[in-house]
């Protein structure tokens, strides 16, 4: 039995290549580097890094992940955003399967009312522990996330 295909996105190789090229020159000009660095990360001549930079040929799937390789999701993330996905290093923390606003969100009235006083006490918070220990190790995974420096991409 094979597994149910997603529904297919539509998208142009020449978009791929437009943002391909976009990622590569903020990479360029934020790292100040030259084509000549891009190539030697890449695996390519520089002419070739100026054609990718450009926009003006797709990369193959073995310099597509040295790119990964070096850049991170600063340079996969505004690509595999064309097909429904995102970059996550291999040990990036997973936050489960619940989306965190929704967590904060069913936080939120619990907190207005229980603060509602002005005063906190441990039996009006115990009904809700598992929630707040829920926000307490989401807020933590992003404030790790923040500290360790993990950017977005500039391009979509």
């Amino acid at each position: 039995m094979t597994a149910p295909l997603r529904p297919r996105r539509t998208f142009a190789a020449s978009r791929v290549q437009e943002v391909q090229g976009c990622v590569l020159d903020h990479i360029k000009r934020d790292d100040d580097i030259t084509f000549k660095d891009m190539a030697r990360v890449l695996g390519k001549s520089e002419d070739r890094a100026a054609i990718y930079t450009a926009g003006g040929s797709a990369m193959d799937l073995p310099t597509f992940l040295a790119g990964c390789d070096a850049w991170g999701g600063r340079f996969a993330d505004p690509l595999l955003k064309l097909a429904g996905g995102r970059w996550a290093d291999a040990d990036a923390v997973c936050t489960g399967n619940e989306k965190g606003a929704l967590t904060l969100a069913t936080l939120l009235p619990a907190i207005i009312e229980v603060e509602a006083d002005g005063i906190t006490e441990r039996d009006e918070l115990r009904p809700h522990e598992p929630l707040i220990r829920r926000v307490h190790a989401l807020t933590t995974a992003w404030l790790n996330l923040l500290a360790d420096g993990h950017g977005t991409g500039h391009c979509s």
